[in-house]
């Protein structure tokens, strides 16, 4: 090999390095921006599963509260029905001493 071929395939391999070092400038510089890009989507990620948790939380109190509320109203009906048949009582009694006298 002469000395012009060796020159030329120096600058050959330099260039080539330099292009290689432009490219992996430009992947780190990529790389970081999805390192910053996942970390952020790890943060979503992570207060989705918390509120999540809180509606899960949530949802169990309402559930409960409802139970409550259900057996409150089923008293409540019992009771109006009782009241109903006292009332229909003393008319029926009413109505019965009017027709004596």
């Amino acid at each position: 090999m002469t000395n012009e071929e060796i020159q030329k395939l120096m600058e050959f391999v330099i260039k080539q390095q330099e292009s290689f070092a432009g490219n992996m400038e430009k992947a780190d510089e990529r790389m970081t921006r999805l390192e910053g890009a996942f970390a952020g989507l790890v943060n979503i990620v992570s207060e989705t599963v918390k509120v999540q948790r809180e509606l899960l939380e949530t949802q169990k109190m309402l559930v409960e509260s409802q139970k409550v509320l259900a057996e409150s109203q089923k008293q409540t009906g019992e009771q109006l029905n009782a009241l109903l048949k006292t009332i229909e009582r003393y008319i029926r009694e009413d109505r019965n001493e009017s027709l004596i006298n």
